[in-house]
Parts: C-alpha cells; structure tokens; sequence
C-alpha cells in the first residue's frame, strides 16, 4: 500500500521528474522551467491552503511514485466562505500502475477539507477514477459553444490539429480570406457579429472587486475575489501564451453603467478562448455581443468557451454550435452547492478552474 502525504516544496524536482516522464517527453530529466512553474501555481498563488494541498504517493523506499496537483479557491455561498479545490495534474509512475495509485490519490483529495472540488479538465479515465470516488459529472459543463466566425481559417485550423502540425499557418491567406468573405455574404450562419450597442475598456482586479456584487446578480455561489490574487491570474494569464495574447474587457452601455466583463485569450486565425463572461442575466447577450465583436476584429477564426446555464440562451441565439467534451466533474459534501452550480445560480467559470493552467501552453524552456 503506498502513502499518501502532502507534497512539499522539497519534492519539486522529482514530481517534475515524474511528471515529465509520465505526461510530456517520456523522459525523467524535466524541461528546466518545470519545476518553478508548479511551484509558481501550486505552492506560492496568493490562496494556496496548507490544509488542502497537493498530495504525494510514496513506495515503500520513499520514491515519489504519484502525484495530484491542487489550486484552491475562495468562494462565497450564500454569503458565508467556502473554500474550493480544483483537482489539477495527476500522475502516477508507470510501474505502480497496477496498484491503482491515481485512485487512491483522488480519493484522499476529494474527501479532503474542501467544501467543493470542482476539476474542468478531466481525462477519460480521470472521469472514471473520480466517478468511482463519489464525483458527479455535469452534463452541462461538458458542452462546449462555438461560433465561427471566418470558416476557411477555422476548417485549416482543425485539419492543422488533427494532423498535429505544427508548421506556420498556410501561405494561401488571401484565399482563405476571400473564401470567408464569400461564405459569410451568402451563409448567415458565419456573418461577421454585428458591431455592439455597448463600448469596453480595460479589466483591472480593482474594477472586478468593485463591480462584482452587482455583476453576480446574487448568485448563491460566486468567487470572493481580491487583489492579490487577481493580480497573480493576471501574471500568470500572460505566461500561457501558447494559448494566445490573454484579453480582459470591461463593457459599459453607453451612458456609463457597467454591465459585465469578459476574459478570453486571442489567437488570431485561431480559436478564441473564453474564460469569463460575468454580466447580470439580463446584460450577458450585450456582453457576448462585445467578446464575439471584438474577437471578429482581432482575426479570430472562432470563439469557443464552456457552456454555463446562463450563457444557454445567449449562444444558441447567436448561431453557436455546441459540441460535447466531458471532462466536467465536481462533489461536495453540501448537496445544496451542485444544485446550485447545476441550475446556473452560481458565477463560477474557466478563468475560476485549473483549465487555464496547461503546462502545454507555458514555455518551460527556461
């Protein structure tokens, strides 16, 4: 039986060695930046809980054998604190496969001193491990809303992915301009978004910590943001740029009155990713209407995010596609908190989860 104990700063070169071997190059020597990015977002975020840590598992000399990664989160339900475990990285060394080790970690951090663990990134046999475990998939939050905007850009993109090229994007841009431009004239479906009624400007933490109790539209559940650690989702949205250039709005009808925000990151002739959409019920199609917007004119091919029960109207009515991902689980001792989050009266998104934390898209070179 190995053992389970909380991973401490001493073990970061060997989790980075076995993380590495296990999820990236096949090799025990870690990228060099390996370890300072897990001790960046693992052990020194401004809410990182000493009683809800990552864990290790240990063989019986001592090794490292297994490793669950943990980003806590401080919430509000129902007006009192609660503290939130997303369940990140999870690895175990392939000798000690057999000895179901990825389970008995998952079972040791769902049941720990979290009132909610929540994860967005689940793998086929994550869901399996943490079905087995007590975890609850969300249906929901499984689905994934995308609207096209230039359809030549975003069928080269897919075709790039899936045959996991990486070689600069097609010389023929100006075809698949003129393709796109086509389309849209005679396919509503992938007309440009109209230009908003609404005008945006910079996202700080200050102007979210202002203006969240009015953008939570007293939701039972919402993050109890400050600024020391929007500062750090900040820093470390920057870091992730093989996901794009990180972009935070602020949207305002045009008498002044703010109606919401939104975070995604751009990859022009990509897809656009979407983090948060934070608008009351009534202002978040206005406040999709200026991501869509704005996305269009920085040259995305499309823009994609998780489909939460009130964006479920906005997107449909905007000629979104959905596609069904998985990877959505959560448990909670308090059946009251799922029900919230299942029936939408909650504010709790990607920018709020370990989605946004891929060591895939930080360069680790250094």
């Amino acid at each position: 039986m190995s053992a389970i104990r909380p991973f401490e700063r001493s073990d970061l070169e060997e989790v980075a060695a076995l993380y590495e071997l296990v999820m990236r190059s096949g090799s025990s020597t870690p990228a060099p930046g390996l370890a300072a990015y897990l001790e960046r977002v693992l052990l020194d975020q401004p809410w990182a809980d000493p009683e809800i840590p990552s864990l290790v598992s240990l063989d019986a000399g001592g090794r490292i054998v297994g490793f669950h990664g943990s980003s806590v989160r401080r919430a509000l339900f129902d007006g009192r604190r609660v503290r939130i475990g997303c369940a990140g990285q999870l690895v175990s060394h392939p000798d000690v496969r057999h000895r179901a080790v990825g389970g008995l970690l998952v079972r040791a951090y769902v049941h720990g001193e979290q009132d909610l663990t929540v994860t967005d990134t689940a793998s086929d046999r994550m869901r399996q491990i943490g079905m087995a475990v007590g975890m609850q998939l969300l249906h929901l939050s499984c689905v994934e809303w995308v609207r096209v905007l230039r359809p030549a850009r975003y069928a080269q993109r897919l075709l790039r992915t899936r045959r996991g090229s990486r070689r600069p994007a097609s010389p023929l841009a100006g075809l698949l301009s003129a393709v796109d431009t086509g389309v849209s004239r005679v396919a509503p479906m992938a007309s440009p978004p109209l230009a908003p009624d609404t005008t945006g400007g910079p996202l700080t933490a200050a102007a979210m910590i202002e203006h969240l109790p009015a953008v939570g539209d007293r939701v039972r559940l919402r993050l109890d943001y400050d600024e020391p650690y929007l500062d750090w989702v900040f820093t470390e949205l920057e870091h992730a740029t093989g996901l794009g250039r990180p972009v935070a709005r602020l949207v305002r009808a045009h008498g002044g009155r703010v109606l919401g925000w939104y975070v995604y990151y751009l990859l022009p002739h990509g897809s656009a990713r979407v983090l948060q959409i934070a608008a009351p019920q009534r202002a978040v199609g206005r406040v999709l209407d200026h991501l869509l917007h704005e996305a269009w004119i920085g040259g995305a091919a499309a823009v994609q995010g998780r489909l939460e029960p009130r964006l479920l109207e906005p997107v449909t009515s905007r000629r979104c596609m959905t596609i069904y991902r998985g990877g959505a689980l959560l448990h909670a001792r308090d059946k009251e908190i799922i029900g919230a989050i299942a029936s939408g009266d909650s504010l709790l998104t990607r920018l709020d989860s370990e989605w946004w934390l891929q060591d895939q898209a930080v360069d680790l070179t250094s």
